[in-house]
């Protein structure tokens, strides 16, 4: 008797959660555990010089020989100075906290003026390399204002300035959440990113066990995708929280004490963090009017944080309240897609053709996906190839489908493998196997990836893309088993296989039954899936054991006629009748 009852991963993607995105990781998780809405019992002073610390030093133990007047005069005049031994000597010199009171309003005014006032910036850049000649805004703004003036050996000797200093941040470090740039402050996070001719279109804190204070960066290249940069300031807070220390032992300092006070600062990066803490915790209002604020900065991140908001609370509501917040939701995807946010695109094209914003809107639901699609983002990819693999609002055509997979392949993406796969195996009759989706397979199995290991099997059992061996196929579906014990969808995929697959030398219930006992008398939500317990149900018949076969089954039955799963109540009532007649199940799986 063969089976319709799906017993394996769906190949067609669900609705990604915005925070699942990369720009969004945190959102959900890392800005939860970051943010403390209460604050240490210190002056509003002390606060004020302690934040502004935090973006501008890390006070650190230096050579007195290596004091930072004469090496700053060593540099202005030429000689070869190291770039990390100004850096230090800058942070321990006494006169630390006075110059950055005057750099820090100096460098952001030089920022601002680049596009359309050059002339300033020869003054601004002068000032502010008198107070620290490793500034990144300082030798920026020097070199644009010699450019401008035409005056090639003054740009020459900023632009070999900005080349070192630029090499000393990117030492051991590449941007990513795993390589954050370390830099000294926020401001020289931004000239840094500037001078990479890169533009700062958001922005956020948040802590994890190996960086306790780290900012994401949205920024805008001149072209092209925008991208996650990520910055390390752990080093400046550091020394705020050795400072609170002592000051004052009975006060507790943490990265959401700050983060806290700086929103009440109106810094944008702080506010969007708070927004997400409240979003997490289900307080949508406190959540939206934090990130209404960071908005204000034009911070993209808090408009795609509170499109998820209003979209969050429509779920909620019906009628005109439900209208109103969809609205507000699709205001603030529009602007993060003006911007160029992929993310925005994806989201705001997955509402378009779920309806959400009506039929005449359906059509640009596929656009945005194309259009994210060609920043690179794979979700969206995945998305696309899925719809033109069933013909769903677009064009059915296998070749476009393989093709938006493959891309999402290439670029890493182990989701889009999977399905890939998975696309390739229900199509392996039309299509000639693609021999990489096998290479990328082996790749993530040796990640541990669970799903990889399973799908070898899957191809080892049939022979597609690879010689049969129904050895390898047992020993990858044993292996996918044993690194994901708990994880009820593949023990339940290799269960579904190995009891009732018709390759003889495959079958193995004995297996299939052992896995589904432990999964279905551990983990209580399998308990309650109808396809979990069929599957069980059906071990136990190719083991011999009807009657336990025929109890599970009605509960099967009950389970699905529980959830109204019409489509498949019809088939476990079939399996049920096979049991009761002494009979097993066989179906052509994997």
């Amino acid at each position: 008797m063969r089976s319709q009852c799906n017993h394996t991963a769906p190949t067609g993607p669900h609705r990604v959660e915005l925070h699942k995105h990369p720009g969004m990781l945190y959102a959900a998780a890392m800005v939860h555990r970051t943010v403390s809405m209460k604050c240490p019992l210190a002056s509003f002073a002390r606060m004020l010089t302690l934040a502004a610390m935090l973006f501008v030093s890390a006070c650190q133990s230096i050579d007195p020989a290596d004091e930072y007047g004469p090496l700053a005069a060593a540099a202005a005049a030429g000689n070869e100075v190291a770039v990390a031994d100004l850096r230090r000597a800058f942070l321990a010199d006494p006169e630390f906290n006075e110059r950055m009171q005057r750099l820090a309003p100096l460098e952001r005014q030089a920022m601002q003026l680049l596009a359309d006032e050059p002339l300033k910036l020869g003054a601004i850049g002068s000032a502010i390399l008198d107070i620290y000649y490793g500034s990144v805004a300082g030798h920026y703004a020097l070199l644009k204002f010699y450019e401008h003036v035409e005056v090639d050996d003054g740009a020459a000797e900023h632009r070999v300035w900005l080349e070192r200093i630029d090499a000393a941040i990117r030492e051991r470090a590449d941007g990513t959440r795993a390589g954050p740039y370390h830099v000294v402050s926020a401001s020289e996070a931004l000239a840094f990113l500037r001078v990479n001719e890169l533009t700062p279109v958001g922005s956020m804190y948040h802590s994890t066990d190996e960086v306790p204070f780290l900012m994401l960066v949205i920024a805008r290249p001149q072209e092209g995708r925008l991208d996650n940069v990520y910055f390390d300031l752990t080093e400046a807070y550091r020394a705020v929280e050795v400072s609170i220390d002592h000051a004052d032992a009975d006060e507790t300092f943490s990265p959401g004490v700050l983060i806290g006070y700086l929103a009440q600062r109106d810094d944008s990066a702080a506010q969007a963090s708070i927004g997400a803490y409240l979003f997490a915790r289900d307080q949508y209002d406190a959540a939206a009017d934090w990130l209404t604020a960071a908005t204000r900065t034009g911070n993209i991140l808090a408009n795609l944080l509170l499109a998820r908001v209003y979209q969050t609370r429509a779920d909620t509501l019906e009628g005109k309240p439900h209208g109103d917040a969809m609205d507000f939701a699709l205001e603030h995807y529009l602007h993060a897609v003006v911007v160029g946010s992929d993310e925005a695109m994806f989201a705001l094209g997955g509402l378009y053709l779920d309806g959400d914003y009506g039929a005449d809107n359906v059509a640009s639901g596929a656009a945005l996906l194309k259009q994210a699609a060609g920043l690179e983002n794979t979700d969206a990819m995945v998305w696309l190839a899925h719809l033109h693999s069933v013909g769903t609002h677009v064009d059915l055509d296998l070749d476009a489908a393989a093709d938006y997979y493959r891309r999402a392949c290439s670029l890493g993406d182990t989701r889009a493998r999977l399905q890939y796969a998975r696309f390739l195996l229900i199509h392996s009759e039309q299509r000639e196997f693609d021999p990489d989706a096998v290479e990328w397979l082996k790749q993530d199995a040796k990640l541990d990836e669970p799903e990889a290991m399973l799908l070898l099997g899957n191809l080892y059992a049939r022979g597609v893309g690879v010689s049969t061996s129904y050895r390898r196929s047992l020993r990858w579906f044993k292996d996918a088993v044993s690194n994901a014990p708990d994880d009820a969808n593949i023990v339940n995929e290799v269960a579904w296989a190995l009891t009732v697959t018709n390759l003889d030398r495959l079958r193995n219930p004995d297996y299939a039954l052992r896995i589904m006992e432990r999964i279905m008398t551990t983990d209580g939500q399998a308990r309650q899936n109808p396809a979990y317990l069929d599957t069980w149900a059906a071990a136990y018949a190719a083991n011999g054991k009807f009657e336990r076969a025929i109890t599970v089954q009605v509960e099967a039955v009950s389970a699905a006629e529980a959830l109204e799963q019409v489509e498949v109540i019809e088939i476990l009532r079939e399996h049920l009748d096979a049991f009761e007649n002494g009979q097993t199940i066989i179906d052509a799986v994997p």
